[in-house]
């Protein structure tokens, strides 16, 4: 395919954005226009899941292609290095691509890479590796801001606490993000023409906390009665194996599970929901931009997140868990017209997970495949070749947490950090109330049997079970360190 016939493309990514909070999802209450519009006329994957549901395997599984067990990220990690010779952008860069990325990346050492030509970063607060610069902070002190940061407001990267952001609409790191994206662009356009491709990885850090949006997004969802109310059920009295969060991190405001009173879970919703909104206006400015302004058409766009937040579902906080408001992420693609694919198609019954993006991404531009990508492309699903992959289910996990088998029906959930077998029929119970794992035995137990294979497949028992089955004091001692397999 000739360097002028290839099209760019733009991958979209929204940290910690549950699948469900979308217009296009069905929520009652959030305002998402922009990231419908892109479903709407695009490819909408309403079962998609996070195979490892924290943000730095997340992001390893977007960008190879690879199931965790195969990067290695079963959990989370911070300060992991990564030597992945075929990441998706060093793929399009070998391939003629100018590669570039705006925004979080949470990679280590920070300053790597991994095949982008430029990147203006912002990793919200991390100073991981010597010497780095936060080109996003960097610039907030130019403006003079310098020594208020990112938390002097009393809202942290991993609470559960909400309030405006103290800064100016123009200074807010969501719109930053949105305003060196199209900088970027315009630079392409007049340093490389419109002739050169592209692949630019716009990274949003929010709505991952700080829950702290622009006043008026946040006052938008602040008194809305229609707010709904977290999910209750089952789950919300497995407590065993929690730790406190003042002794795993420090005495602050962050919880895994904690049940608050329905005023302080609205005001948490209103920040979460009020920073989608934000992100969403963002995402309409910087495509107007690309397709009005600088008159690009060529365009693939890919939206995802790369994975949810409990946000308050079963007294639940934040992310890794198996359950939807953890699990669940959306997933969006959206063609050029010239490449004439059918339009407004949904998938409600077919299950996809985050490393199916790469292979798909680099079918639609006909680039080569690596040959470790455990993901599989969709395009045959978005051509109408076939109505359906030949997957039922998605093995996902997290190491300080569980295993969890996924499919558009149901899900099985071993979460062995509280020593619990978990069943859910989706169909009936979308919010996961009723654990049917001992009223539905024969079900429960064929899935057990699937999820013992799997983790004898990959030769894992040594970490997982114990004389041939399933052990929860086995798996509880790696909830706080990684065995030899993992990065």
């Amino acid at each position: 395919m000739k360097h002028s016939n290839r099209p760019n493309v733009v991958l979209i990514c929204a940290d910690q954005l549950r699948g469900d909070t979308l217009g296009i999802a069905g929520h009652p209450v959030v305002h998402s226009p922009g990231i419908d519009a892109l479903a709407h006329t695009g490819h909408y994957f309403p079962r998609a899941v996070s195979e490892v549901p924290s943000c730095v395997g997340a992001r390893r599984t977007l960008f190879s292609g690879q199931w965790p067990v195969t990067h290695g990220m079963v959990g989370f990690d911070d300060m992991a290095s990564w030597d992945e010779p075929d990441t998706l952008c060093r793929v399009f860069r070998r391939n003629g691509y100018k590669t570039y990325c705006i925004g979080k990346r949470h990679v280590y050492p920070q300053d790597e890479p991994y095949g982008f030509d430029r990147i203006v970063a912002h990793e919200e607060g991390r100073y991981l590796s010597p010497g780095y610069r936060d080109d996003y902070l960097d610039w907030l002190a130019e403006q003079g801001w310098g020594d208020f940061g990112l938390f002097s407001a009393g809202v942290t990267n991993n609470g559960y606490t909400a309030r405006p952001c103290v800064f100016p609409e123009e200074f807010h790191v969501t719109t930053w993000t949105a305003t060196q994206a199209i900088r970027v662009m315009d630079e392409h356009v007049r340093d490389h023409g419109r002739d050169t491709p592209f692949f630019l990885f716009v990274s949003f850090s929010k709505p991952h906390p700080p829950w702290d949006p622009p006043a008026f997004f946040f006052e938008r969802y602040a008194n809305d009665p229609d707010l709904p109310e977290p999910a209750m059920g089952d789950p919300s009295r497995y407590v065993g194996g929690r730790m406190s969060f003042v002794k795993a991190h420090g005495p602050f405001p962050e919880a895994e599970y904690l049940p608050l009173s329905p005023r302080n879970v609205r005001r948490a919703r209103a920040g979460y929901y009020g920073c989608i909104d934000h992100v969403d206006t963002q995402i309409t400015r910087f495509t107007y931009h690309m397709w009005r302004m600088l008159q690009l058409r060529n365009l693939v766009f890919a939206f995802v997140g790369d994975h949810g937040d409990m946000m308050g579902d079963h007294h639940y906080w934040a992310k890794s868990y198996g359950y939807e408001g953890s699990i669940r992420v959306p997933f969006v693609l959206n063609f050029p017209a010239q490449m004439d694919l059918p339009a407004g198609a949904r998938y409600p019954e077919t299950t996809v997970g985050l490393a199916d993006l790469m292979p798909t991404l680099l079918d639609v531009c006909g680039l080569p495949a690596p040959g470790r990508m455990d993901g599989r492309s969709l395009m045959p699903l978005v051509r109408g070749e076939t109505d359906r992959l030949d997957r039922e289910r998605l093995h996902a996990e997290h190491l300080e947490f569980g295993h969890y088998l996924v499919g558009h029906r149901d899900k099985f959930i071993w979460h062995y950090r509280t020593g619990q077998f978990e069943y859910y029929d989706l169909q009936e119970d979308p919010l996961e109330c009723r654990n049917l794992y001992d009223d539905d035995p024969s079900r429960a137990r064929a899935l057990r049997d699937q999820l013992r294979g799997l983790i004898v497949d990959q030769g894992r028992e040594k970490d997982f079970m114990r004389d041939g089955d399933l052990s929860n004091e086995v798996a509880q001692r790696h909830t706080h360190e990684f065995p030899p397999y993992a990065v």
